[in-house]
């Protein structure tokens, strides 16, 4: 697209003569090898000789100038269209417009999904000399409506009007608040063949003329008016329309949205206009994002490719991943994956204090009272509904058992000390009154078949750039526990030290299933921007985040929205969540695969998640291709157990051979000896006995 203005007519000729000229010695395709070499400094002010012009020529014409790389290999002009290489293109120019015409009208041009130029001219006209012509045109039109008075016919409301606004511009001229302006706007499409570009021609024609907006095809000109389109600003149509200053600032062509940062990491594509949605989330209010989608829309692969391209700019980042799928990018990068299940050694201890806290909230006292509380609502999970009276008797054993580590209220520094345990915990309420039953049923996670898991000291350490948390092997009574277990060890972690994080929770409809667990998540992510933290929260069950008291606090928190393809069902709820229009619920619903509404703020586009083939390999979760890089894997595997056979063959019998050659050499270099002669045996002795 090339949008250019020139001064005035009168100075067209010379601008335009400049212009070429300024391009030519751009290109080099005017000026002699001469010429060339003296603007070099290569030469001395004597003439050159034949023989040495004609090498110069020889020389030149073996370069490559930047005409050689921009212009196409053939160019054929016809009447109605050009053809330059396989390409075909044809220039519209617009000869009629309204009398009125609105904002933001060449928005459908702009994201006509079709390969075009636009160009605008515009030439400033006189005041003086237009002012001039307006007050004889009104003398005009005013004589015209006195002598239809006098001869008695119906008055003309179209001249009347014609006169209103006459009077109108020549009002807002002398005012200052207008300038008169020549217009011109031509539109070069291209298409492979002579049928496609007649359909291009066809609905671009409807576009515009359903704004009242008229062209028609340059015919006999379609060299010029390709020219007209170029960045060069040469107008050699010249084909304009007299506008003043506010219809012509509606013909502004960048209207589209857009969401176009000089930093940040890329998203995808945006639908409306093909531009490039590069963004980073740390400049909005805040860094929390939401993604909603159905199964197999794309959420995972999407964050996925977000957490690749965070981390190339040294982005922290943990992911509560239940289904194993963030395994294959964390092995990829370097980062460090932990199971949490009974079967592993990895535990963590849910009554871990942070070591520091930033802020006012340091103060004595402080880091037991949000521990406590935090504790609270993991113990409700595990317990279920408490009475008041139980709640107060939780309360009371929680703050005894960190008394009995020496970790009380009045402590400046309990994080240096050694926290107390699940198990000191059960001990305590065994000990209050009223609190037999509650300890009776935790023992099941200190004693019973849970033990193990929450009830020893922490032996997980977060030292890596990307750290996921497995919970894919923990029981479904379990998994939403673990979940809170390890958002609190990670806001620990992070209230530590003051560092650009994400923290990833997958299926988060666990979280929202039980309100203590749903209340501390909407906390963590109404706190995570003072700590430099950005929570990204995904989930396919919009009915969770509806019907839950927490559900849409978190998403009103979330600076950052991709809503991805949706399902029939829950597209309503989502509608009056985010408040969409038809159009907008319509796209979700016909969506692809990585498709749909990306919210920034205030602005939203129509996004397309994109990959390079490397990072689809990496962080891909289709069962297909998983399954095809299992069996690549297996494959490679096998041949290198042969490749490695072969070399130990090979290397075993260069062994036997060599051992072979040393063996004869050493034969080879012995005395021979001869071997010895074999005695013959002695007589026997004389016998006594008679002989026969």
């Amino acid at each position: 697209m090339a949008s250019t203005a020139v001064p005035s007519p009168a100075n067209r000729a010379s601008r335009r003569a400049l212009l070429l000229t300024a391009i030519d010695e751009l290109l080099g395709v005017q000026l002699t090898e001469e010429e060339l070499m003296r603007a070099r400094g290569e030469t001395d002010d004597r003439e050159l000789t034949a023989e040495e012009r004609d090498a110069l020529r020889h020389y030149e014409e073996g370069l490559q100038k930047t005409l050689d790389l921009i212009a196409p290999a053939g160019m054929e002009v016809k009447r109605d269209e050009l053809i330059l290489n396989d390409l075909h293109a044809r220039t519209l120019y617009t000869y009629n417009w309204p009398n009125y015409i609105y904002p933001n009208w060449l928005t459908d041009t702009v994201n006509f999904d079709a390969q075009m130029e636009i160009s605008h001219f515009i030439y400033p006209a006189s005041n003086k000399v237009i002012m001039k012509m307006l007050r004889k045109k009104v003398a005009e039109m005013r004589s015209s409506i006195r002598m239809l008075e006098q001869r008695g016919i119906v008055r003309d409301p179209a001249l009347e009007a014609a006169l209103q606004d006459a009077e109108e511009l020549r009002d807002l001229l002398a005012r200052g608040r207008e300038k008169l302006f020549q217009f011109g706007m031509y539109i070069t499409i291209y298409a492979e063949d002579t049928e496609k570009l007649k359909k291009l021609q066809t609905d671009l024609e409807s576009i515009l003329g359903g704004k009242l907006i008229l062209t028609k095809p340059a015919m006999f000109q379609m060299e010029h008016g390709w020219i007209s389109t170029l960045p060069v600003c040469v107008d050699e149509l010249e084909i304009n329309r007299n506008m003043n200053t506010s219809p012509l600032a509606t013909s502004f062509p960048f209207s589209s949205p857009d969401l176009t940062d000089d930093h940040g990491i890329l998203y995808g594509i945006n639908r409306h206009n093909d531009s490039l949605v590069i963004f980073d989330r740390f400049d909005l209010p805040n860094a929390n994002a939401t993604v909603f989608a159905t199964s197999g829309a794309g959420k995972s692969f999407t964050v996925k490719l977000e957490i690749l391209r965070a981390l190339m700019f040294g982005t922290d980042v943990f992911v509560i991943d239940p289904e194993n799928e963030y395994v294959e990018l964390c092995k990829t990068v370097g980062g460090t994956f932990i199971p949490i299940s009974l079967q592993t050694s990895n535990r963590i201890n849910p009554f871990d204090l942070p070591r520091a806290i930033r802020g006012e909230e340091a103060a004595t006292g402080e880091v037991l009272r949000a521990a406590a509380i935090t504790l609270h609502g993991l113990f409700k999970l595990m317990l279920g509904t408490l009475t008041p009276a139980e709640d107060g008797i939780l309360d009371k054993a929680i703050l005894d058992t960190y008394a009995l580590k020496g970790i009380t209220l009045q402590e400046e520094h309990p994080e240096a000390k050694e926290p107390p345990t699940l198990g000191d915990l059960v001990d305590v309420l065994m000990t209050t009154e009223g609190g037999e039953n509650m300890a009776q049923t935790l023992k099941k996670y200190s004693e019973g078949s849970y033990a193990g898991l929450f009830d020893q000291p922490t032996n997980v350490e977060l030292n890596n750039q990307m750290v996921v948390f497995q919970i894919r092997d923990l029981e479904d009574q379990l998994r939403p526990i673990a979940m809170y277990i390890v958002l609190n060890f990670l806001w620990n972690r992070v209230r530590t030290d003051f560092k650009r994080r994400f923290l990833v929770i997958d299926e988060a409809w666990n979280l929202m299933q039980h309100e203590d667990s749903a209340r501390f998540l909407y906390g963590l992510i109404k706190r995570a921007r003072k700590y430099y933290l950005g929570v990204t929260t995904i989930t396919q069950d919009i009915e969770d985040f509806v019907n839950s008291p927490y559900g849409k606090p978190i998403i009103t928190n979330a600076a950052l929205q991709i809503l991805l393809k949706q399902s029939a069902s829950a597209v309503d709820n989502l509608q009056k969540l985010f408040y969409l229009t038809e159009g907008e619920k319509y796209l979700l619903l016909n969506s692809d695969i990585g498709q749909g509404l990306f919210f920034a703020g205030n602005k939203h586009v129509a996004i397309q998640v994109v990959a390079s083939d490397k990072e689809k390999d990496i962080i891909t979760t289709k069962p297909e291709e998983v399954l095809a890089k299992m069996e690549q894997v297996k494959e490679d595997r096998a041949e290198q157990r042969a490749t490695e056979a072969r070399e130990n063959a090979t290397e075993a019998q260069a062994l036997a051979d060599a051992q072979a050659a040393a063996d004869a050499a050493v034969m080879s270099a012995s005395p021979q000896e001869e071997p010895p002669t074999q005695e013959e045996p002695p007589l026997p002795p004389p016998s006594s006995a008679p002989q026969a």
